[in-house]
């Protein structure tokens, strides 16, 4: 499985970013928001897989790469400036 590993890590990625960019209205580009995710997804199961390519470490490897994805996704929504369409507020 270590040689297919990368490819569930995108797939954790694509989810991820899919998500964050259809549901926060802060988020512009819902393409972007899935490059960020794929690509803190790769870093953070690519980080763990360093460590050993045991069975243990490849399932702790794929957590790490949810947090990271989530964590760059996190960063993005706070660097993302705010959208001046939004109909939130009620007058």
């Amino acid at each position: 499985m270590a040689g297919s590993l990368w490819i569930v890590w995108t797939i954790i990625g694509i989810i991820g970013g899919f998500m964050v960019g259809r549901l926060v209205p802060k988020i512009r580009s819902t393409a972007f928001a899935v490059c960020v995710g794929i690509c803190g997804a790769l870093l953070g199961g690519w980080v763990f897989i360093l460590i050993g390519d045991s069975s243990a470490m490849q399932a702790v490897s794929l957590g790490a790469a949810a947090v990271m994805c989530a964590f760059f996704l996190w960063i993005l929504y706070v660097v993302s400036p705010r959208r001046d369409d939004d109909d939130d507020d009620i007058e």
